[in-house]
């Protein structure tokens, strides 16, 4: 009876091994699974590990690489360049396909590539006093999708006062009415003097600024994703939802401005008062609010590239 029940356990181990192979090879074949967990009770004798391993590759979520998504606007990923550490960069090379470079010829406000800082991949350094650069295409989107991979290092001045200093990753945004939008941290402003948040800040014709935003710390690193879709703003931390806007329905203002990193384009003068300082690794930015699916394969090709947090199951 021992080699029996043995032989018995050992053909529902086998079986079970193929059901969870199956079922990979159905998630890999079609990206979508629908599957009836009440089937493990067909297996009562399978060990927690095995159950784990099901749950998994049914929530896993597979890479993928930004420009296998269409809408792809501009994509800045430190190594996409070539050079020695501590190189000052004229231009930021756009990976999107459309060329749409990011540019600076005043040597003494550029950003230089530092090699080696995130999991051993590169990334540019933005002094927080003038560095910065500029993709001067104006694109046109009625919603946006933002990611980034970024850390500030600027350091908090009590003189910025309540209204405090935004520190632009990448926006289109200039003086009113040349506001579209803009992922940034800022120091106080919202938060209280010497704190500091994440925002995704959009303006709404017919409506003004919209954004969603929360409290972040200094000198980590982030992996952000902002969205828009019409009529909401979303930002998310790591693959996770961290705050929603209220609902305001619209487009996204056509501002007829570049792109800018590491700062907000003030056109009428001040342009030195919303730097960024720190380190980005990586910028993308899609001209349409992308599917939860869509969002979440590139969270994870941003998380695996650079071995931080984007949520579970990434594969």
């Amino acid at each position: 009876m021992a080699h029996s029940r043995f032989s018995y356990n050992r053909r529902k181990y086998h079986q079970f091994s193929d059901f969870k192979y199956r079922i990979r090879l159905f998630l890999v074949g079609l990206a979508v699974v629908s599957v009836n967990m009440s089937c493990l009770q067909d297996f009562p004798e399978t060990d927690a590990t095995e159950t784990v391993t099901l749950l998994y590759l049914l929530n896993s979520t597979t890479a993928t690489a930004p420009d296998s998504i269409n809408d792809l606007g501009l994509w800045f990923k430190a190594d996409a360049l070539s050079a020695s550490s501590g190189a000052a960069i004229s231009s930021w090379t756009d990976s999107s396909g459309y060329d749409r470079h990011a540019l600076n010829a005043n040597g003494s406000s550029q950003p230089t590539y530092q090699t080696n800082v995130l999991n051993g991949r590169p990334a540019l350094y933005f002094d927080g006093n003038d560095d910065f650069l500029q993709s001067p295409y104006d694109i046109e989107y009625k919603t946006v999708t933002y990611l980034a991979v970024a850390r500030f290092t600027k350091n908090w001045n009590p003189g910025w006062g309540a209204f405090g200093h935004r520190m632009y990753i990448m926006s289109q945004f200039g003086d009113f009415p040349e506001n579209a939008s803009g992922l940034f941290f800022n120091w106080a402003e919202v938060a209280g003097a010497g704190k500091s948040r994440i925002s995704l800040r959009v303006t709404v014709e017919g409506i003004g600024n919209v954004q969603a935003g929360t409290d972040s710390n200094q000198n980590e690193w982030y992996l952000l994703s902002g969205q828009y879709d019409g009529d909401y703003v979303r930002l998310y931390s790591s693959g996770t939802l961290i705050d929603q806007s209220g609902l305001n329905a619209g487009d996204i203002r056509n501002a007829s401005i570049g792109f800018d990193i590491a700062r907000h384009l003030a056109t009428t003068g001040g342009s030195d008062t919303h730097r960024f300082g720190g380190y980005i690794a990586e910028i993308i930015l899609y001209t349409r609010s992308l599917s939860d699916s869509e969002r979440r394969g590139v969270e994870c090709y941003l998380g695996l590239k650079y071995n931080l947090s984007a949520g579970d199951g990434c594969e």
